[in-house]
């Protein structure tokens, strides 16, 4: 495929910005490009939230004037002033570049176009929605939990070929192998908490913690109407115990040494969009929902997610505990229609990805 020059500069600002996946929350991925006379003289990215914006990286790392050159930045530059860091517009306009291209409006309502236009009031030349379908993609984490006011949900869970995710005992260890599970890490850390029931907690004893280079673990959510947890668990004894939130009644009785919040009922579980409230409302805007059954079949009959992942290995299990057992349509227009999936082979696993469709299910 063939790219035209603005493009071209445009992808090497998302590589830029993939350098921090899982680093910037509750931050979008920025990458930055200064080029002047068909030379790249200054890049950059946004690392980390209260550190440099993208634009500012690039024009640090330049070594001369920048005055007439042009800007690529796959999201419009910042100009509003509540926040940690100044605008990136009067930066842009202090150092005279004269043309500044993007691939995204920020969708920030503090921002939303207000940036491009006072670039415009410059005399600065803009150009935007570049790439714009690959850099809403980058940052579909962001432009959610801004536009939504909930956080990013993606369901993830891993099933035999004939759907079973346990077996009649609840065994599940491991219907993958080591490649697709070390995959799921990297996804882990894509997100600033993981989420799963109580039955998975007692039943598999998981440690939800992220093991790439080193053991990390971002907020460790566990759900449990009853607050019957096994205080031995793993989430609740390791040196990562207070990265874990437990989530029960108004009337349990349950404690714990991290943090727990306590909501009321609905049919003996917890009001989903009540719970995403409570989790945005303590900073939290990327959800990656792990399980069980109950807690997934849960986010999908509500339609509450944004993406979805199912890791299939080749294995038949026969009777055992069904994935998506809880849901029943009568028809197949009432089910749930995925959009366009990506398949994705880990040795002998293949991955399905989809995000929602939101034309059919919002």
């Amino acid at each position: 495929m063939s790219y035209t020059t603005d493009e071209k500069y445009i992808l090497r600002c998302f590589e830029l910005a993939k350098k921090a996946i899982g680093k910037t929350s509750p931050n979008p991925y920025v990458g930055a490009v200064l080029v002047k006379d068909d030379k790249i003289i200054g890049e950059g990215f946004h690392q980390k939230s209260g550190l440099a914006h993208a634009e500012v990286e690039a024009f640090s790392h330049s070594q001369t004037s920048n005055a007439g050159a042009t800007l690529y930045c796959n999201l419009e530059p910042c100009c509003h002033t509540n926040k940690k860091t100044p605008p990136c517009t009067q930066r842009i306009i202090q150092e005279g570049v004269s043309r500044v291209v993007v691939s995204n409006l920020d969708p920030n309502p503090e921002v939303a176009g207000k940036g491009l236009e006072q670039l415009k009031q410059a005399g600065i030349e803009v150009v935007s929605g570049v790439l714009e379908s690959q850099g809403a993609a980058l940052n579909e984490v962001f432009f959610t939990h801004i536009t939504k006011k909930r956080p990013f949900i993606h369901l993830k869970w891993a099933q035999t070929l004939d759907g079973k995710i346990a077996t009649t005992s609840f065994q599940s260890k491991w219907i993958t192998q080591e490649k697709a599970r070390f995959h799921v890490h990297q996804e882990r850390n894509l997100y600033d908490a993981i989420l799963i029931g109580a039955h998975t907690a007692n039943q598999d004893n998981p440690r939800l913690t992220i093991r790439l280079d080193q053991e990390t673990c971002k907020k460790r959510i566990i759900l449990s109407p009853s607050g019957k947890l096994d205080s031995s668990l793993s989430v609740f004894t390791d040196s990562f115990k207070a990265q874990t939130l437990v989530i029960t009644a108004k009337n349990s009785q349950f404690c714990h040494d991290g943090e727990t919040l306590k909501l009321e009922l609905k049919d003996k579980f917890f009001d989903l969009n009540d719970l995403l409230k409570a989790l945005y409302s303590k900073g939290i805007y990327s959800l990656y929902v792990e399980g069980g059954s109950t807690v997934i079949n849960s986010f999908l009959s509500q339609y509450l997610y944004d993406r979805l992942s199912v890791y299939i290995a080749p294995k038949l299990l026969g009777k055992g505990l069904q994935s998506v057992h809880q849901m029943h349509f009568d028809s197949m227009e009432q089910s749930i229609v995925l959009k366009e999936g990506i398949w994705t082979q880990f040795g002998d696993d293949i991955l399905f990805e989809s995000g929602k469709n939101e034309c059919l299910q919002d």
